[in-house]
């Protein structure tokens, strides 16, 4: 195998490790010694890829920042009522996070790293939602007179929850469920019409975040 080829190995193996290890202790309790362990790879070859924890801290949010572009451009270009978009795209956000452990523990990153502010992600969730929200009162699939801030703030707070779960074994197949019932429970209230019907279909690629999904 080229030289390259295996780094690149090597790099995804130590991402996936350290994800392992945030997902199960948090990230203070990540050390450089348990990820090399759950790599099966020695401390000096972690080094050798990542400087530091907070590089390697770093890289996971990196992958679950990208993991969250992807979702913001698919839903640019979504068909459909663009409440059933946001509708849509929560779902998609919330499969990656229950069978997705990169993604998962970058989410954990970006709340651990905040120290009492609003983590990073959070704040480019809720872009992505106060967006989605403002195309559906422009298209008319939102209700007149809806509270869009209010809307944000619990899904974000649906979404933290199942961040949360997910992290129980056998969890994870029941929360794209989970986003079923709330939005089962909430749509009508939000539609001005019948409500929103989400598309069919993913809006990205079962690819994770550049690693394995868990």
């Amino acid at each position: 195998m080229p030289r390259q080829q295996r780094a690149i190995r090597s790099r995804d193996s130590i991402i996936r490790a350290a994800a392992l290890v945030v997902d199960r202790h948090g990230l203070k309790a990540a050390t450089l010694a348990k990820v090399s362990e759950a790599a099966g790879l020695s401390v000096g070859a972690v080094y050798f890829h990542f400087a530091d924890k907070d590089t390697l801290a770093s890289a996971l949010e990196q992958e679950a920042q990208r993991a969250l572009d992807r979702l913001a451009t698919a839903s640019a270009g979504g068909a459909g009522p663009a409440l059933a978009v946001l509708v849509d795209t929560t779902r998609e956000l919330a499969g990656l996070l229950s069978r997705d452990v990169v993604v998962r523990a970058g989410f954990q990153v970006s709340c651990d790293r905040a120290e009492g502010d609003v983590p990073v992600l959070r704040r480019r969730l809720a872009a992505l939602l106060l967006r989605l929200l403002e195309d559906a009162r422009s298209d008319g699939s939102l209700a007149p007179g809806v509270a869009v801030d209010g809307i944000v703030a619990t899904v974000l707070a649906v979404t933290i929850g199942v961040q949360i779960l997910s992290r129980q074994p056998g969890a994870a197949r029941d929360m794209p469920q989970v986003l079923d019932r709330f939005w089962q429970a909430t749509l009508p209230s939000l539609t001005a019409g019948p409500p929103a019907t989400p598309p069919r279909g993913p809006l990205v690629a079962d690819g994770g975040a550049g690693g394995p999904a868990g």
